[in-house]
């Protein structure tokens, strides 16, 4: 009895701190808890505001490009917003115009130029404007030399671990977060109202000091062109290689563009199979010296018809032509034509077995014609004239050789 009296005496002296004590540390982890939960349905709410922006910046580029008129113009995408006008003259939320040290396919760094699009700001997460990397090879200008469905793009993406997400993109939004290091956001211009801050990409685009890049500044990072104006033109016209990392350097996110995102979409348009026609029945084929592996290397786009000649320069590559033996008949749309002296094909898009990257892919029959038209293509003179294709290109079926027999 004793015994349990001293025991029972403690309890009585003691229990009302121990269970106040408890009660504050079951108080704090739940604090914890709940403070863990609200981070992270805040993070999970921002991510989900910066998602949706992106979406909706893509949808509006691809949109506008797709819509450029004549056909000639479009699939090219619109230079950033780099906080001037033509003269120089401040302005935001406007694509720029040419400028000093836009180079031919040299990509551009800038902002989402929301206002040529027809946008009001789209922000992300954390309240900064979208910011927009174009490739060269697909900006407006100044313009490459041929854009078509196999141009590349010159932006590869990666993981921290170098790991490569994705390769040749035309385009890349950019999500920037909240600053990072030294990233100076401080108003430059009292004419950026909206969106605020300034046009230094490396201000927004991560890491702020290139000792922090990932792999490096030989290996492409960091994730803005240092040493041009504003850190916004590439060093040249070969491939960058931008980082999407989750660490204190890195919060950029990022949503791409492909190539062929755009031009699934300009396919879709009346003209563009009006236009594959009108190049194909061009007079100058009947006429024009047949050279090289594709029989084409003696085309000059810049001789046939006014109508076919910017057309011609973006999709020569599409074009094989042979003489065939003997003047005889060939097979469209399931039906013999009347007789043909040559063969003028127009290649569909490629299948997953050919390549269409290099002058030497460019240069071979086979990345471009299959089956019985393969066999039979040569050149200066065909081997046979079992030729068989469509007549005209539909974007149902766009990997179909378009064949016309010019007589």
């Amino acid at each position: 009895m004793p015994h349990y009296n001293q025991h029972s005496n403690f309890y009585k002296r003691h229990g009302a701190a121990v269970m106040l004590m408890l009660t504050i540390l079951v108080i704090g982890a739940a604090t914890l808890f709940v403070s863990s939960l609200s981070r992270s349905s805040t993070q999970l709410e921002r991510d989900r505001k910066s998602a949706g922006a992106l979406a909706q910046a893509k949808e509006a580029l691809i949109g506008d490009a797709i819509s450029q008129s004549p056909l000639t113009s479009a699939g090219y995408l619109r230079l950033p917003d780099l906080g001037f006008m033509i003269g120089l003259v401040p302005s935001e939320g406007s694509a720029a115009p040419n400028f000093s040290g836009n180079n031919k396919d040299y990509s551009v760094i800038g902002k989402l130029p929301w206002r040529t699009l027809g946008l009001e700001p789209l922000r992300d997460g954390h309240g900064e404007c979208l910011w927009y990397i174009v490739s060269g090879h697909f900006k407006n200008t100044p313009v490459t030399d041929s854009l078509n469905w196999d141009t590349p793009g010159q932006i590869n993406l990666a993981d921290g671990s170098g790991n490569l997400i994705a390769r040749n993109l035309a385009a890349l939004l950019v999500a920037p977060g909240q600053a990072l290091d030294a990233q100076s956001r401080a108003l430059s211009d009292s004419t950026y109202a909206q969106c605020g801050g300034n046009y230094d990409a490396r201000n927004y685009l991560d890491p702020h000091a290139s000792s922090n890049a990932v792999f490096g500044t030989a290996s492409g990072t960091p994730n803005y062109f240092s040493g041009s104006t504003n850190n916004r033109v590439a060093s040249g016209s070969g491939n960058n290689l931008l980082v999407m990392a989750g660490n204190v350097h890195y919060n950029d996110r990022f949503l791409f563009i492909t190539a062929d995102e755009i031009f699934r979409a300009v396919i879709r348009r009346a003209d563009f199979s009006i236009q594959v026609s009108a190049l194909l029945n061009d007079a100058y084929f009947r006429s024009v010296v047949i050279a090289g592996s594709k029989g084409t290397d003696n085309v000059n786009c810049s001789s046939l018809g006014n109508n076919n000649q910017t057309f011609c320069k973006n999709w020569k590559e599409m074009l094989l032509l042979t003489q065939l033996p003997t003047p005889a008949p060939v097979t469209l749309d399931g039906a013999q034509t009347a007789d043909c002296s040559r063969v003028l094909i127009f290649g569909g898009q490629k299948n997953p077995a050919q390549l269409r990257l290099t002058a030497a892919n460019k240069s071979s029959p086979s990345n471009y014609i299959e089956g019985v038209n393969l066999s039979a293509f040569a050149t200066p003179v065909a081997v046979t004239s079992g030729f068989i294709g469509v007549s005209a290109f539909s974007a149902k079926h766009p990997s179909a050789d378009v064949v016309k027999c010019l007589s």
